[in-house]
């Protein structure tokens, strides 16, 4: 063979050989642009609800796909179904292709390109789950019932996969029924049930009243001797005051005296932490009145509420602040009144207010929950409050509160409730089956989040979806 022979059989190969190559090309590689415009296609064909197939899905005959479109059809759900292909929605080169969505994100490509809420579901046509095969679907709308749609997508793969037709036929029939909300379901037992959670609920709040009432009349027990020898003190400086000269000094002394006799008959019918409060705030408040008296006497301008003084509120409101130190304890910055100030500046220490108990006096503050209702009362004034110097005191109030909240019939049913939840999200994420980011695991559940909880497509559709009702997707 000469050599121009053989030239002339070269160039005669590549005129035949070079339409087959741009065809093996065009075959072998996808790209996004493709994908959508074949969905485009598909979603054209499902404008009304019902089941289309790919021409090239030979796993369903055409009686099979007749009856199932009829199925789907007739459904009391506004149901869509695909199948097609993973080659006509995979992108990539023939020796890498990959799904361009994932899970949920196939069916509600469907969605978005048809526009209208409902049921929709596709079936990805394929050798194996490690080249694409899976259903995947998804419920959205944002009114009416929601249905069964994940589950009937784990029904469907669990009895008949890979069976296309059966698995079509009860995933219909699955998803069409609706998710009832569970005090539908649990109706009939309604009766029963409900008397059995009311007598606990009101056994429960019996339990709890007593126990907390109990802890009131401890606090009580040693708060009331306290508050009853300063209304007496209280009532005596009032009366060792001068007369009245003006109608502004005579509403002064008006305010004072109606407080003290009000907390001094609140304090006859005490029986609650509520009613400890209420006497030590209408006490704060005749101090505070004293000290606007004493201002009008003088000439001056009456000063803004502020906080009592921290040694002993009986010093009445605050003057000043100051940095201090207890024994036990870290530095903070108090408020303090005038007195206070100046021992304190004369290297001396201040007057504090002291609860005798058995043969020691102790620090009010140091009292804990007993104390925690008069400490609250006299920092409050009005709509007005303050924030108590003593940590630890505060850390004892509150989780006094939380104490008596927690066993309530409400408290506990959150704390079960919370409990239950713990322990099935533990068991859960100790249980994973498949990764979000994999869907090639070949049976992992979808747990509805994923990706069909975006709100934008890739690649084409609606930017904006009614909300995710139900869903569901498998491998198999």
């Amino acid at each position: 063979m000469t050599r121009w022979t053989v030239a002339l059989a070269a160039a005669a190969f590549l005129v035949v050989a070079a339409p087959a190559a741009a065809l093996a090309a065009d075959g072998d590689s996808r790209d996004q642009a493709d994908v959508d415009a074949y969905f485009d296609q598909v979603a054209a064909k499902l404008g009304q609800p019902g089941l289309y197939v790919d021409p090239d899905v030979t796993d369903l005959d055409s009686s099979e796909i007749a009856a199932l479109d009829a199925a789907t059809k007739s459904a009391d759900a506004p149901m869509r179904i695909a199948v097609v292909p993973a080659e006509q929605i995979s992108i990539g080169e023939s020796y890498y292709k990959y799904l361009a969505w994932n899970g949920e994100e196939i069916a509600d490509q469907l969605y978005d390109r048809v526009g209208v809420e409902g049921v929709y579901a596709v079936l990805v046509d394929a050798d194996s789950s490690d080249d694409g095969r899976g259903f995947h679907a998804v419920q959205r709308a944002d009114r009416g019932p929601t249905y069964y749609v994940g589950n009937a997508v784990d029904q469907a793969v669990d009895c008949c996969a890979p069976n296309y037709d059966s698995m079509l036929e009860r995933f219909i029939q699955r998803a069409q029924v609706v998710d009832n909300p569970w005090y539908i379901d649990v109706a009939p037992w309604a009766g029963g049930i409900g008397g059995i959670a009311g007598l606990w609920w009101g056994g429960v709040t019996l339990a709890s009243r007593r126990r907390r009432r109990q802890d009131e009349r401890d606090h009580l027990e040693l708060v009331r001797p306290m508050l009853n020898e300063e209304i007496i003190a209280l009532s005596q400086q009032v009366s060792a005051l001068p007369t009245a000269t003006d109608e502004r000094q005579s509403t002064y002394t008006k305010q004072i005296l109606d407080a003290i006799e009000k907390a001094r008959q609140r304090l006859d019918k005490a029986k609650t932490d509520a009613n400890i409060e209420a006497v030590s705030t209408l006490l704060g408040s005749a101090r505070y009145g004293m000290v606007c008296l004493e201002a009008v006497r003088a000439g001056k301008q009456v000063p803004e509420p502020t906080a009592p003084c921290f040694f002993d509120p009986r010093h009445g409101p605050s003057t000043t602040s100051t940095e201090w130190t207890p024994e036990e304890g870290a530095e903070r910055r108090v408020d303090i009144c005038a007195a206070c100030a100046a021992r304190l500046a004369a290297n001396q220490q201040p007057e504090v207010r002291t609860v005798r108990i058995g043969d020691q006096n102790h620090p009010y503050w140091t009292l804990g929950e007993r104390i925690a209702a008069y400490v609250d009362g006299y920092w409050t004034a009005g709509d007005q409050s303050w924030m108590f110097p003593d940590p630890k005191l505060r850390r004892i109030r509150d989780g006094m509160r939380d104490r008596w909240a927690a066993d309530r019939p409400g408290g506990r049913f959150r704390n079960w409730t919370t409990n239950v939840g713990d322990s099935l999200n533990s068991m859960a994420s100790s249980s994973t089956t498949y990764n979000d980011d994999d869907d090639s695991d070949g049976g992992g559940r979808s747990s509805g989040g994923g990706w069909s909880s975006r709100t934008s497509s890739s690649g084409g559709g609606s930017s904006s979806r009614s909300s995710h009702r139900s869903g569901g997707r498998r491998s198999f």
